[in-house]
């Protein structure tokens, strides 16, 4: 049934995300299939996206007015968290309380009363920073106690701007962080037709730091659908990209072909050696992706305090078959979209402890640097996902 509204919809992609969902897969299917203006397009975006950013923030505004909202049902929690978005984003009480109110009687007709009286007696008060934030408590205190302040945790909540990556001369855009990365600021289009692809400018330096020259073999491990492997192809690298996923791969070959830009793709699970070897190898490995709370806001909330060290321990094992696959002489680059200490400079220490025959490499990072040292942390600014990258150098091969 197609929804009526932008707020029906966002109520609706919000009970998906509750059941398991991912939110941007969700409303980019969503929005492919209705032929909506741009104004309501953006508008539901801004409801689901807020409400998740700040859900934490949001329930604590509207605990002193819901002794039990455990009861509620989950469509009526739902929409009393969005008109609390609303309310926290500024909308008036004239302009937002009465559409929940006709939303909540077309689903709940009982509850109305209830809607309409807590939406009009939200009142601001001091939440905990890490409320203010919606930030998982045990995430809170890890950050704090291994970066010194959560100050930088404030732009996972702000709204995400898309950057693209420009494989061919594509005039007109503006300037992003990077070289070839741009800030694209109209509607999404079909972008493969344009030479571009959609991909964060902290993706892209990942890449960057391989700097392959023309026809020089590269490895791309955990590749997904290659969209690390397009920069490199379209620089005129020699690519093959190897992941475990095929459907992944094969929409990857699609867009490749789209591109006019040529890939290998190999399905293996990366837990074992490699047929082959190269002097560049790119491991953007699997991660907790707390970096990336920006564009997936509900992750914050599924993630556990184990996460970190159960994927700290993949990630050796898959750095484990990047090193083996790196020819002596070579560059070795591990790339993950999250800033736990576990998932970058502790897997950085355990694996440099039992391969002498790498070395870190330093390297200069044109991004906000939250933390240095071994290996370089990017800062969640400017619509940056946050990063750890860490470039070694194959000094000598192990008899």
């Amino acid at each position: 049934m197609r929804p009526e509204s932008p707020r029906a919809l966002a109520v609706r992609l919000l009970l998906e995300v509750e059941r398991g969902g991912r939110a941007q897969l969700l409303l980019d299917r969503a929005l492919d299939r209705l032929d909506w203006p741009e104004r309501d397009r953006a508008y539901t975006t801004h409801l689901l996206y807020g409400t998740l950013r700040h859900l934490r923030l949001l329930d604590f505004f509207l605990e002193p007015l819901l002794p039990r909202p455990e009861g509620l049902p989950p469509t009526v929690r739902w929409i009393l968290r969005l008109g609390a978005w609303e309310w926290l984003a500024g909308k008036p009480d004239h302009a937002r309380v009465s559409p929940w109110v006709e939303e909540t009687k077309r689903v709940a007709p009982r509850l109305a009363g209830l809607v309409n009286a807590v939406l009009r007696h939200l009142q601001p008060r001091e939440a905990p920073q890490c409320v203010r934030l919606s930030l998982p408590e045990w995430l809170c205190q890890a950050w704090r106690t291994y970066f010194g302040s959560l100050d930088f945790a404030q732009g996972f909540n702000e709204p995400a701007p898309l950057f693209v990556t420009a494989y061919r001369p594509v005039p007109g855009l503006r300037p992003g962080p990077l070289p070839d990365s741009y800030l694209w600021e109209g509607p999404k289009t079909d972008f493969s037709a344009l030479g571009l692809q959609p991909q964060n400018p902290a993706s892209l330096f990942a890449v960057q730091l391989l700097n392959p020259a023309p026809g020089e073999k590269v490895l791309d491990l955990c590749g997904g659908a290659g969209l690390k492997a397009f920069y490199l192809a379209a620089k005129g690298a020699e690519v093959v990209s190897y992941d475990l996923n095929p459907k992944r791969q094969e929409a990857g070959r699609r867009t490749a072909a789209k591109l006019g830009l040529r890939v290998a793709y190999r399905t293996q699970d990366l837990r074992e050696p490699l047929p082959e070897k190269a002097k560049k190898v790119l491991l953007d490995a699997p991660c907790t992706g707390t970096g990336t709370f920006r564009s997936h806001p509900e992750l914050r909330y599924r993630l556990a305090p184990q996460d970190p060290r159960c994927m700290a321990k993949l990630q050796l094992m898959l750095l484990e078959t990047a090193a083996q696959a790196t020819e002596e002489g070579g560059v070795l680059v591990y790339s993950v979209c999250t800033l736990t200490e576990e998932e970058g400079e502790g897997v950085a220490r355990a694996f440099l402890a039992d391969h002498p025959e790498f070395v870190p490499e330093p390297f200069l990072c044109p991004l906000p640097v939250l933390k240095a040292g071994l290996g370089v942390y990017v800062a969640p600014e400017g619509g940056l996902d946050g990063f750890y990258y860490l470039r070694l150098r194959k000094v000598n091969s192990r008899a």
